[in-house]
């Protein structure tokens, strides 16, 4: 006998409801999403099909599932709290949240999951939107004490509370990106409030001469001086000077955080600032407890290759109303420059992050004056 496919029970007004309210803000995908409990599930699932697995999946199925391209999310009970994995093709994460009831895919669940996939957004992300979604609300979530938190992912997250990076200023003001300590001593003088180093080498020589030539360049200066990545060399550099050392802080991608030694970041007394690109992102990172984060990429950019494609305003607005109150130190990034700019901080953000808007400006001090007025007039 063929058993048919049956679709998980989904709220339709409510699915319809999300999509209706929030279509506009986002943009609605043209291909349908659906859902299917596990055991009624099509034999070949396609890549908008989401499987819903009360407990762990078999690992045929979680292979079969990979192969399609498909979305399946396992949902175990532990205590209060429902522990989710969501397994798709940007990888695998497993997040914790409390129980608002006993029903692991609720039919609202269901309904908001949906439509947060056809709002565009991805599946780890769908799903903490769908969790922190308040039962008989038509609002969007922007309580974060909602929100899952992240208990594993191909990025670590700490279990329990850890202590605080040194804070940043709300107000980071124009914040430049930059590929040389030279572009730090060219912006420096001009008085950017925030620069960055984003030096690009293997050679281990050459990033401490760059990373030393910058902390001079700033050191004694009104600008605050981020290294990108290279957080090994700056802790050093800046410990040999007695913690003078003209840096104010690392600044870390997400892939970085692997690698990284926060407790010693912390014990330097360097700011630590981190890159997100939604939701599962930021609930991360906030479980560290940095002094700012970047939220991005907002626009197109060609400065370097995103995970995601371009976040777009009406996401930018949703992240900063639920991050600020827990974050205050908010960037902007992403394609940002003296077109957009007053559009970002019109949010509420205090700094907008630059790369092309200074590095390709035929009048650098020209473009720094009008970027920075920009600033003076939101």
């Amino acid at each position: 006998m063929t058993r048919h496919a049956v679709h998980a029970a989904s709220d339709g007004p409510l699915r319809l409801a999300v999509l209706e309210h929030y279509g506009e803000t986002f943009g609605v995908s043209e291909h349908p999403w659906q859902a299917w409990r596990l055991a009624d599930a099509p034999a070949s699932p396609g890549a908008h099909d989401v499987l819903l697995s009360d407990g762990e999946a078999d690992a045929d199925v979680i292979a079969r599932v990979a192969a399609a391209g498909a979305t399946l999310i396992e949902t175990d009970r532990e205590g209060g709290h429902w522990i989710d994995t969501v397994r798709s093709p940007m990888g695998t994460w497993v997040l914790s949240v409390r129980a608002d009831d006993d029903h692991a895919h609720s039919p609202a669940f269901v309904a908001v999951l949906l439509a947060s996939l056809s709002l565009h957004f991805p599946a780890h992300d769908a799903l903490c939107l769908a969790r922190a979604w308040r039962p008989g609300s038509a609002e969007w979530p922007t309580e974060f004490e909602r929100f899952p938190r992240v208990r594993h992912a191909a990025l670590v997250a700490p279990e329990a509370a850890v202590p605080a990076f040194a804070p940043c200023p709300p107000a980071l003001g124009l914040y430049a990106v930059v590929p040389s300590a030279e572009w730090i001593e060219r912006l420096v003088p001009l008085g950017v409030p925030t620069v960055q180093l984003r030096f690009k080498s293997d050679d281990p020589a050459a990033v401490r001469a760059e990373v030393a030539r910058a902390a001079q360049a700033a050191k004694g200066s009104q600008s605050r001086l981020f290294i990108n990545d290279h957080w090994r060399v700056a802790v050093d550099l800046h410990a040999a000077s007695g913690g003078d050392s003209g840096i104010y802080g690392i600044h870390l991608g997400q892939e970085d955080l692997d690698e990284a030694d926060l407790d010693a970041l912390r014990a330097s007394g360097l700011r630590l600032g981190v890159s997100t690109h939604g939701y599962a992102e930021m609930v991360r990172v906030a479980a560290i407890r940095p002094s700012y984060l970047a939220l991005g990429a907002i626009f197109p950019t060609t400065t370097k290759v995103m995970p995601t494609a371009p976040q777009g305003m009406g996401r930018f607005r949703a992240y900063v109303k639920l991050m600020q109150p827990v974050i205050p130190s908010l960037v902007g990034i992403g394609g940002v420059n003296g077109s957009n700019m007053r559009e970002v901080l019109a949010v509420g953000v205090g700094s907008a992050a630059v790369v092309r808007a200074v590095t390709e400006a035929d009048d650098v001090a020209a473009a720094v004056a009008q970027l920075t007025g920009v600033f003076a007039q939101v």
